[in-house]
Parts: C-alpha cells; sequence; structure tokens
C-alpha cells in the first residue's frame, strides 16, 4: 500500500506545477460540460400565450401541460402566459416559436401586434391551435395582418362530434406517425373563404363523416405557410379537453410545433386553389383578390406606382378589363384617379422617360382591410404638390370594395374629399374648342378614368335616361346621374357603369368617353365645361359608385343602382 502511494505520489510529480494546474482546470471544465438539454445545440424555447377576452376554452389547461410535456421529451423549453406585455421584439427574440393555445379576442395592442408580426416575418414562428385562427368570433378579428396570415376567417362551427380527418400529404414532415385517414372527436369549424391556394393545406374533414360542416367537398382543418421569412401552422381541431390527451393528437401537436419553430424540413408550396375558390395576395405595394389563382382585382399603390390604381381589373370567369401605362397614353393606369391642372401645373402627363409628372402626387401608405367576406376597405391620405413646392392640395379617400356577387358583379364605392392648404387653388383641364381662346376636341378630362384592356367592338354608351349617346369623332360627352360604357372584349359583352352622387359637383355628371381603334376610355369628367375655384381651407367631396359587370346594362339597371345607392 505504501509502495503504491508512493508510486502514484511520484508520478504526478513529473508534471510542472503550471502544466499540473491546466490539467486540473480542464478535468474542472470538463466535468462541468456534462451533457443536458439546455446545453444541446438543438434545444429552442417555445412561449405559449393563451389570453382570452370573451369564450374561455376549458381545453387550455390540458393544453399547456400537453405542450410542457412534449417539451421535457423532446429538448424544448416551455413558458407558458396570458401577459400581453411579454410580445416585444427583446423578449420574443428568445423564442423558436410561440404558441397561440385557443386565444380569442382582440388581445394584442398595437405596439404588441407590430412586434409579433415584425418576429413572424423576420424569421420567428406562431403555431396557432383551434380558435387562435382570425375572425371577428375568434382571434384578433380586426387586425388584417393577422387575417391575411390565416388566409380565410372562422365563422361558426358544429357540434363536438366525431369525423374523418384526411391527411392530404401524409408523407409531409409534420404528419411523423399519424395515419392517413384519423377518424377523431371534436368541433369542426368552418370558414369564410379557404386556405387553399394561398397556404399549404396538409389535412381536411370530410363533410360526409359528420353534422354541420359548411364548406362542401374541400373542407381544410390544418394548413401551413411561409410569412416572410417565418412560419406558420394551424390546426383547427383542440377543442376538447381529451384531445390532448390522445397519443395522436400529441404526436399532430408535436409536428405543428416543430414545424413552426423551423427544427424540420417542411413544405410550404401552396396547393392548386380549387375551382371558384376566393383568396387574398397582398404583396408589399399591393394587394389583390385572386380566384382560382387568378386576379380578379388588384390595388396598387407601391413606390413604382405613379398613381394609386386597380389594375388589373377583371370579371369571374371572363378577361381583364384593364390595362395599365399603354405605349399611346404611358399616364393612363388601369383604374385611376388624377386631377389634370392643379393652378396651371400638370397632374396628368408623366414624362416617359422619368415616369413623373410636373405635379406630384405622393401619398402615404394605406389603411386597408380586408373582411372574412372577401370584401375590402382602402383609406389613404394623398398630397399634390408642385414639383419642389410645398403640398397646395389635400385628399382623404376611402374605397369600399364588394365582395364579388354570384352573378360576376364587382361593385366599388369612392369616397374622395379634397381640402384646399393655405392658398386659393383652381381645378382645370384641357380646354374644348368653344372655350375663349379655343382648345382641344379631346379636351375636358380630369377625375375618375378607366382605360380598358383594348378598344372594345360593339360600343354602346348609356346614360340614366337610357339614350344612346353619340360618338362624334370617336368622342362622346353628356349629362347624367349615370351611365354605363359596354362592349366585346375576346367574345365576351362586358361593362362599366358609374353612378354619380347627386351632391357630387356638377351634378349630374359629364360624362367623357372615347372609342376609336386606339383605345376604349371612360370618365365621370367632372370638370370638363369649366375650372373651379378652391377657396383657401375649403373642401370638395366627390363619390361614385363603380360596377364591372358582365353583359350590358340598360337604363332599369342604371336606375335601380342609383335609387340604392342615393339610399345608402
Amino acid at each position: 500500500m505504501e509502495q503504491t502511494q508512493h508510486a502514484t505520489h511520484r508520478c504526478f510529480c513529473r508534471f510542472p506545477p503550471a502544466a499540473f494546474i491546466l490539467l486540473l482546470a480542464l478535468l474542472i471544465s470538463a466535468g462541468a460540460a456534462a451533457p443536458s438539454a439546455a446545453a444541446d445545440t438543438n434545444a429552442f424555447g417555445v412561449l405559449v400565450f393563451s389570453k382570452t377576452a370573451g369564450y374561455r376554452h376549458a381545453s387550455i389547461t390540458n393544453g399547456i401541460a400537453a405542450i410542457r410535456e412534449l417539451g421535457s421529451q423532446n429538448g424544448f423549453t416551455v413558458d407558458a402566459t396570458e401577459d400581453a406585455t411579454v410580445f416585444t421584439a427583446t423578449n420574443l427574440a428568445r423564442y423558436a416559436s410561440v404558441v397561440f393555445l385557443s386565444v380569442i379576442g382582440d388581445v394584442l395592442n398595437p405596439e404588441q401586434e407590430s412586434a409579433l408580426q415584425s418576429y413572424v416575418e423576420g424569421g420567428g414562428g406562431l403555431a396557432a391551435i383551434h380558435a387562435a385562427v382570425f375572425g371577428p368570433l375568434a382571434c384578433e378579428g380586426s387586425w388584417a395582418w393577422y387575417g391575411d396570415m390565416f388566409c380565410c376567417a372562422f365563422t361558426n362551427h358544429s357540434a363536438v362530434v366525431p369525423a374523418m380527418v384526411n391527411l392530404e400529404d401524409a408523407a409531409h414532415a409534420a404528419h411523423a406517425g399519424l395515419p392517413a385517414q384519423w377518424r377523431r372527436t371534436d368541433e369542426w369549424y368552418n370558414f369564410a373563404g379557404t386556405p387553399r391556394g394561398c397556404a399549404r393545406v396538409l389535412a381536411t374533414v370530410d363533410e360526409t363523416s359528420y353534422a354541420g360542416g359548411s364548406m362542401g367537398q374541400d373542407h381544410p382543418v390544418v394548413w401551413c405557410r411561409r410569412v416572410g421569412r417565418g412560419r406558420m401552422w394551424y390546426t383547427a381541431m383542440g377543442h376538447t379537453e381529451s384531445s390532448f390527451a390522445e397519443p395522436l393528437f400529441q404526436k399532430h401537436l408535436l409536428g405543428g410545433i416543430l414545424l413552426a419553430a423551423g427544427r424540420i424540413e417542411a413544405d410550404f408550396t401552396p396547393n392548386a386553389p380549387a375551382a371558384g375558390s376566393l383568396a387574398w395576395n397582398r404583396q408589399a405595394g399591393s394587394l389583390a383578390l385572386e380566384q382560382a389563382g387568378k386576379v380578379l382585382w388588384q390595388f396598387n399603390y407601391g413606390a413604382t406606382a405613379a398613381k394609386p390604381c386597380f389594375h388589373p381589373l377583371a370579371l369571374p370567369g371572363g378577361p381583364v378589363l384593364t390595362r395599365d401605362r399603354p405605349p399611346d397614353h404611358p399616364w393612363h393606369h388601369g383604374l385611376w384617379f388624377s386631377w389634370k391642372f392643379i393652378d396651371g401645373v400638370n397632374y396628368w402627363e408623366e414624362d416617359p422617360k422619368t415616369g413623373a409628372a410636373q405635379g406630384q402626387t405622393s401619398w402615404r401608405e394605406p389603411l386597408i382591410e380586408t373582411r372574412p367576406d372577401f370584401s375590402a376597405r382602402i383609406v389613404m391620405d394623398l398630397s399634390y404638390r408642385p414639383t419642389n413646392g410645398p403640398p397646395v392640395l389635400a385628399e382623404h379617400r376611402v374605397i369600399e370594395v364588394a365582395a364579388p356577387d354570384a352573378g360576376g358583379l364587382l361593385r366599388q364605392d369612392w369616397d374622395m374629399t379634397f381640402r384646399a392648404g393655405d392658398k386659393d387653388v383652381v381645378l382645370d383641364r384641357t380646354h374644348l374648342p368653344e372655350d375663349p381662346g379655343g382648345g382641344q376636341s379631346w379636351g375636358g378630362y380630369a377625375g375618375l378614368g378607366i382605360r380598358f384592356a383594348r378598344p372594345l367592338d360593339e360600343v354602346r354608351a348609356i346614360n340614366a335616361a337610357g339614350t344612346q349617346g353619340k360618338f362624334v369623332d370617336g368622342r362622346y360627352r353628356g349629362k347624367s346621374p349615370a351611365m354605363d360604357y359596354s362592349g366585346l372584349l375576346d367574345g365576351h359583352e362586358v361593362g362599366i357603369a358609374i353612378l354619380d352622387d347627386p351632391a357630387n359637383l356638377n351634378s349630374p355628371t359629364p360624362w367623357y368617353a372615347v372609342k376609336d381603334n386606339a383605345m376604349s376610355y371612360f370618365s365621370p369628367a367632372v370638370l370638363t365645361y369649366g375650372p373651379v375655384t378652391l377657396k383657401a381651407g375649403q373642401t370638395l367631396r366627390l363619390r361614385y359608385r363603380l360596377f364591372a359587370h358582365p353583359g350590358r346594362w340598360g337604363a332599369e339597371q342604371l336606375r335601380q343602382a342609383g335609387e340604392r345607392f342615393q339610399s345608402e
């Protein structure tokens, strides 16, 4: 024993003192670095948020417990809260994913909404469960970005009943361990619109297997999508307390959390849209309503737009009606509004090389509300100023766009209020030949305008009295509370009707229409017969209702539409 101890002592003494200290430090460091979940490079954090403002699901408690257990089994940490103040950029950066667990109501203020939006678009994840879907009766029903993210909105639900869930893509990474057909009991949500074509649908529920479905053959209940650089996953299931004890539902939940957190390689490619389905498509500088992948209307307001405009504007199942920047008149922009002259400065024609006019029209980022029924409200503020000069005129514009109706009718209401600055403002147009000093046969235009995609065949202009307008040298002028311009486009009978508000300047409005080999153009040209001066601070309001429609309208349709417009 003495010899062994002595030998050991001699062995240690062979190391110089400094080397011995270094070796001891390395041994201690190695012991401190023993494997643990916290030190695992694959570990990540999840924030579970379950605040409610209204109905509260009893299953929330079960859901939190199930997610905590999944975390402990799969190497991620879980923080659960109902405190909305945690939604800050600094705090959200701690997590790979946020889980909205049956969140109901408008529970985030604007600053918290901005933090969540920036987090997701910047690369974070959102896993939403059951009631956390967008909708006035579900979660964050007045937050447009949240609605755009889900691509549809909750409307109502069935009773708690058994139904058959079909996995759309059984091999998808989020479906590990799930059967291709999965019979389970839950409360089944119905939606306005569909995520198909906008997101990747992962599972549907078979409406023939239960009572209470209202979406028909294609009823998505699980989907995912890219949102900026981030990820969103949603399941409509999870109403019942027992759901979170089901082994298969736990696998489903785990797959969604891992997908949202970016821990599995997942396919986010949107499915092909179903025939007839509607979907929003919001990009930087534009909002479009699409039907089965075809744009019905697109509102363009980005930095590259010379004027805010609608293009393309198309009929459901029909042709595109409008044209933007045609070579003959590159200052035409589909459906748009522009003054011609303000204080003698041209705001209409743009330099083809620069895309800029002498008078500058500028605007702030619009406030756009998209609704579950696929109507929309666009609110924006514009200003008009000469180049290198201060603004001389301000405008507040509100455009209400109705959802397409069953007959293929598209309706828009334009409401524009203009206010002169601290000096008088003169609004004018190109003078007509009968004006003092003469003018141009094509003068008089200013205001709302529509440039059709191509010259229409068999053009007809009908006013509210049923009188068909006569074109002289390809031009028509007249005064009426309403006008319909129609013709043949790609073999389809199509038209656009515009109604004038009786309170508008110069009502009944003067109309200006063009029919020649170069173009079809149509406008309630409010200044046709003379300029208007707005005194400093004075306002001018213009309201129009517009219908893009299949077929041709006559006096009776214009009369009925006009009566409804005035009564509203």
